[in-house]
C-alpha cells in the first residue's frame, strides 16, 4: 500500500529518517508536490531515495509551505518513474508521465481504483481516473471545497487522496491520520514504534 504524507502550511517538513523509513515500506518510486507562485509544482520519477532526498533538500521548504509526498507500491502499470505520483488534473495521459512540470492542480493517491484497474494497461489506476473521470468532474479550483463533491470522490475510489491547487489549498479525501507533530498520513502502515501518531 502506497502512502501520502502532507506537510501543511505551518507544519515542519518531514525528516530524513521518517521520509527513508516511508521509502523503505513503499520502495516503487516517489515524488512530491506544492504550491507556489500560483502554480503546483510537480516533481516525481525518483527511483532511488538519496536522489529523491537530495531533491527535496534543494526545494528549501519551509513551514510556510504545503508540501504533499508520495511513496509508492506499484498495484498496476509496473514499477516505472512515470506511474509515480504526484499527478497533473488532465484528461491527456500523455501528460500523466511527465515527471517535473508545473500544474494548477495535483493529485496523489492511496489505494486501488477498482474503476479503473487493468492490470494490462500500461497506465495505473490513478492515472486512468484521473483523465477518465477527474478531469470531467473538476473544472475549477472553488470546486475542490464541494462537499458533495468529495463525498462523490471518495464514493468513486474508496480510497485516498490529496489534491493541492495553485493557491495551495489542500482537499484531502478520506481519512487521514495526523502525528503529534502535525503531519498528515494516508495510513499507518509504514509507522515504527518511534513514530507512531499519538
Amino acid at each position: 500500500m502506497c502512502v501520502i504524507c502532507v506537510s501543511d502550511k505551518g507544519v515542519k517538513q518531514p525528516e530524513k529518517e521518517l521520509m527513508r523509513l516511508m521509502w523503505h515500506k513503499n520502495p516503487h518510486g516517489a515524488g512530491y508536490m506544492f504550491a507556489r507562485s500560483n502554480y503546483v509544482y510537480i516533481r516525481k520519477g525518483f527511483m532511488n531515495f538519496n536522489e529523491f532526498y537530495a531533491a527535496v533538500q534543494s526545494e528549501q521548504f519551509t513551514e510556510d509551505d504545503v508540501v504533499v509526498y508520495h511513496f509508492r507500491i506499484a498495484t498496476q502499470a509496473g514499477i516505472t518513474p512515470e506511474m509515480t505520483h504526484p499527478f497533473a488534473l488532465t484528461d491527456d495521459l500523455n501528460k500523466t508521465k511527465v515527471l517535473k512540470t508545473r500544474v494548477n492542480v495535483g493529485i496523489c493517491h492511496n489505494g486501488i481504483i477498482h474503476l479503473t484497474s487493468d492490470h494490462n494497461s500500461k497506465y495505473s489506476d490513478t492515472a486512468l481516473y484521473i483523465t477518465k473521470y477527474l478531469s470531467k468532474m473538476i473544472n475549477k479550483p472553488g470546486d475542490l471545497k464541494s462537499k458533495v463533491l468529495q463525498d462523490e470522490i471518495y464514493s468513486m475510489i474508496w480510497g485516498k487522496m490529496a489534491i493541492l491547487d495553485y493557491a495551495g489549498n489542500l482537499t484531502l479525501i478520506g481519512p487521514f491520520v495526523m502525528d503529534k507533530s502535525g503531519l498528515l498520513y494516508s495510513n499507518e502502515h509504514f509507522f515504527s514504534y518511534k513514530y507512531r501518531a499519538s
